[in-house]
């Protein structure tokens, strides 16, 4: 049978049971249609109060943040009072803010002078609820001792030393929550009233002034006191019947009610049945003629749909370009037409994917590369001999140097990591910026000297402290500055400059360098991203700076904004951070091993006993080095059987392990020392010195037993440090 022959059917298959059909349909529509006319209205009634809760909420979270300010923590009650007129002029919807006693004596009212005297509370009742449960309350609505307009008071406690010792309220003018009302935009016929626990008028939209304060109607508090839940037909202040539904706040007891005329709900539901009735009359009369001229034309785009689909499965994203006059075969054939753009959206996106991998590949292939190349060149000849004197320094210097470069970048690298895996953890401390900011600079000034860059800092007396990780803090300030002189010509100018705004701290990196396009600001913290990744590029770098410097400052609670006038004309990077609060402390700090920096004198381990432990014989050899001429005695082991023997026949004073050994590895070995039954070789000092240096492989080394995590490379005055440190040792 063809679609049209089915139509039809469908159509004489219908028309029997719609009569039957109809009339319960009708009833059903009917109830349905009060149902959801009822649902809509108590709705609109909770949103109502939520909105109401909302402006509450407001103010008071406003409140607490007042009474927290140092004027009022120090009973300086004339300097509170200047404070409070200021914020009052803040607060449209405020009409006084009055600081009473707990018995309910006004202290400071903004409506009068300072120093004037002052009645008690005009509504105790809540004031004695704040004192007794010490948490904000929401007062009803009333006139003021020394007269005036009716308005609502919102009070919250003011703790001192676990008491309350003041209450601080503010005046709320009705007419705020009238306008909230008003926003609303309900039909004009309805009326809306919002009440206080005592089932006062606090807000109304029709004759707010003759009402404003008194009791709502018997009628609607009778239904508010209700057991049960609904809608009723009551009267309002007025007289009219309405229906009415209701809707209170369990934390302040207010209310609001709606009543909706009788005849917005009756004549609507009227209306559709009707409508109802005679369509489907019409419907039914029609149905046939319909069945045929639509069957037609939904067939024809069907066919090409489906011609269309056969396409697409074979790879040919072309679709029919005649539109349907059937919607859902219409939106068949946009779906094809959207399936299509998609396909091809996502090859020119995988291309593009493909091409930024590429480039960076490239890039960090280079980046790697080039002190790879000159460690490696330097350290050849070296070894053949073919450089001497002089030459043999700036060997040592260049592979140094570039040896600390490379791993710079393999540190920024698994920085990137794990802030994409969300693994990057800050060990929080109270922080002061300036020796942060000292620090950082003593750091970059070498490479703004070898270009001739002058950097100056400012840092203002009054800029922290801060709660943050320093060493995070000062990688930040150095990657910015680094950034500001690498892209600074030579004879340009740094600035860093810290101070206060308001309740955070900003550092500001400004440089006098080429600038930033403005097609290329908003990319600046993405990682990988590079203004040029050419082989010709002027500079060098993977891109990764900015983009770990947005994360730090974001894991800090901090913001960061890029600014540049254009090409050529400098650039400015903000870092905004949050101040130190009374509780910041050891929230969020993370487990980590400690680091000894290695320093400046001779760490002397003479006649110290030393077991080093790796699988790996020239890693044996460099340890060993460098203890010896420390003047340790050393022994090695190259697995962690024969060591664990070793400690057991030799005692040593200092154990040094690597981690990854074939067979038993060095958390085996430390699992060992630590149960030994001879209680003085069981503690011995061990430090782990392994290529593992994520957080968690520094967690694990700490709980297995080690003293202390050290990750490879790690420099020889560090080594010999860590060793004394541990051992009990100091430098001289």
């Amino acid at each position: 049978m063809r679609l049209r022959a089915h139509l039809i059917a469908l159509v004489l298959a219908v028309l029997l049971p719609m009569i039957a059909f109809s009339a319960l349909a009708i009833v059903m529509l009917d109830r349905y249609q009060r149902t959801n006319t009822e649902r809509a209205a108590v709705e609109l009634a909770r949103a109502l109060m939520t909105a109401v809760d909302e402006a509450l909420r407001s103010t008071i979270t406003t409140l607490e943040a007042l009474v927290t300010v140092r004027s009022l923590e120090e009973e300086d009650l004339r300097a509170f009072d200047r404070e409070v007129r200021r914020v009052l002029t803040t607060q449209a919807d405020w009409q006084d803010v009055i600081l009473l006693a707990p018995d309910g004596r006004q202290l400071i009212h903004t409506g009068r002078p300072w120093g004037t005297v002052l009645p008690t509370a005009a509504e105790p009742a809540s004031v004695e609820q704040v004192v007794a449960t010490r948490r904000p309350a929401v007062g009803s609505i009333a006139r003021g001792r020394l007269g005036g307009d009716y308005a609502v008071p919102v009070r919250v406690p003011v703790i001192h030393r676990d008491r309350v010792v003041y209450v601080l309220t503010a005046v709320i003018k009705p007419q705020s929550i009238v306008d909230m009302l008003a926003r609303q935009r309900m039909p004009a016929d309805w009326v809306s009233t919002v009440f206080d626990r005592r089932k006062s008028v606090v807000a109304r939209t029709r004759n707010l002034e003759q009402f404003l304060g008194r009791l709502i109607s018997p009628e609607f508090a009778a239904l508010i006191d209700a057991p049960s839940q609904g809608w009723k037909v009551t009267r309002t202040l007025e007289g009219s019947p309405v229906y009415t539904v209701w809707a209170r706040s369990p934390q302040s007891g207010w209310g609001v009610g709606l009543g909706i005329p009788e005849a917005a709900v009756e004549t609507p539901l009227r209306r559709s049945l009707l409508t109802v009735g005679a369509g489907g009359l019409a419907c039914a009369i029609v149905a046939l003629g319909l069945a045929l001229l639509v069957g037609r034309r939904i067939t024809e785009p069907i066919v090409a749909l489906a011609s269309a689909a056969k396409a697409f499965g074979q790879q040919d994203v072309a679709v029919p370009t005649r539109a349907s006059t059937v919607q859902e075969v219409e939106d068949v054939r946009r779906a094809f037409a959207d399936a299509a753009a998609l396909v091809q959206e996502r090859a020119g996106e995988a291309a593009e994917a493909n091409r930024a991998k590429d480039e960076f590949l490239a890039v960090l292939s280079h980046e790697l590369r080039t002190p790879l190349n000159a460690v490696y060149g330097w350290a050849r000849m070296l070894q053949s001999g073919q450089i001497s004197g002089e030459r043999v320094a700036r060997a040592l210097d260049v592979i140094v140097r570039q040896s600390n470069a490379q791993v710079q970048l393999i540190d920024d690298l698994l920085d990137v990591s794990r802030m994409i895996t969300g693994k990057m953890r800050l060990d929080v401390r109270p922080v002061d910026l300036k020796g942060v900011v000292e620090q950082a600079l003593d750091a970059a000034r070498p490479a703004a000297e070898a270009k001739e860059i002058r950097i100056q800092s400012v840092i203002g007396p009054r800029a922290g402290p801060v709660s943050g990780d320093p060493d995070r803090l000062q990688q930040v300030v150095w990657n910015l500055v680094l950034n500001a002189v690498k892209f600074t010509p030579t004879g340009g100018r740094v600035q860093v400059r810290v101070e206060r705004v308001d309740s955070r701290v900003e550092i500001v990196v400004t440089d006098t360098g080429q600038g930033i396009a403005p097609d290329v600001l908003p990319f600046v913290f993405d990682r990988f991203r590079q203004a040029d990744s050419s082989s010709h590029r002027a500079h060098t770098g993977l891109g990764l700076g900015l983009a770990l410097v947005k994360h730090l400052v974001e894991l800090h609670g901090g913001r960061v904004r890029a600014e540049s006038a254009g090409e050529g004309r400098g650039a400015t990077f903000v870092v905004m951070l949050p101040l130190a609060s009374d509780t910041a402390g050891d929230h969020g700090a993370s487990i980590h091993a400690a680091r000894v920096d290695a320093p400046r004198s001779r760490v002397l381990l003479t006649g110290l006993r030393v077991l080093v432990v790796d699988d790996d014989p020239e890693a044996l050899e460099l340890a060993t080095a460098i203890l010896v001429a420390a003047g340790a005695v050393v022994r090695v082991s190259g697995s962690a059987a024969e060591a664990l023997d070793t400690v057991r026949a030799w005692r040593p004073d200092v154990l040094v392990s690597d981690i990854e050994m074939p067979g038993e590895d060095g958390y085996w070995l430390i699992h060992r020392v630590r149960a030994l039954d001879d209680a003085e070789v069981g503690h011995t000092p061990a430090v782990a010195l392994t290529a593992y240096g994520r957080v968690q492989d520094r967690r694990r080394a700490l709980t297995a037993g080690y003293n202390m995590h050290v990750p490879k490379p790690v420099d020889p005055g560090e080594l010999a440090a860590i060793v004394a440190s541990v051992a009990g040792r100091a430098a001289t």
